[in-house]
């Protein structure tokens, strides 16, 4: 009788393991950055961080009580960051859109590792077009 039991509980410990084996090679997809690089912090080539968000909504929302309110609402991990975040300025690849709403004027700024520009402040990075896809 214990040659049943066994002959079943082999090939469920195999389907088990296999499973197993895949979901631990699964992982969540990352956006490419540097090694040991830290967004929110300050870049010493370019100057401080850069608030930028994929929505100019958004962004309007968000620094509609000045930069350094902005500042501390993405400084507070609890707050809702309305997808906007504070990017090094080698993070930029440049200006990719630009316009002007309600008399004030916005960029939008291309990111490393997406395809959404993000919307910055205008002259806040250098006019350099973005690099052309192949």
């Amino acid at each position: 009788m214990t040659r049943r039991p066994l002959a079943f509980l082999v090939p469920v410990a195999v389907t088990v393991s296999l499973s197993a084996a895949q979901v631990l090679a699964q992982q969540a997809p990352r956006a490419p950055r540097a090694a040991g690089s830290d967004r929110s912090a300050p870049d010493r080539r370019g100057g401080p961080p850069v608030i930028g968000c994929p929505s100019l909504a958004n962004y309007r929302m968000l620094m509609r009580d000045g930069a350094a309110a902005a500042a501390a609402h993405l400084a507070d991990p609890k707050a809702d960051h309305l997808g906007c975040s504070a990017l090094a300025r080698t993070e930029f690849t440049g200006i990719v859109d630009k316009v002007t709403l309600g008399g004030q004027s916005y960029d939008c700024a291309g990111v490393r590792g997406t395809t959404a520009c993000h919307w910055i402040a205008p002259g806040t990075i250098p006019e350099t077009p973005a690099p052309a896809k192949r």
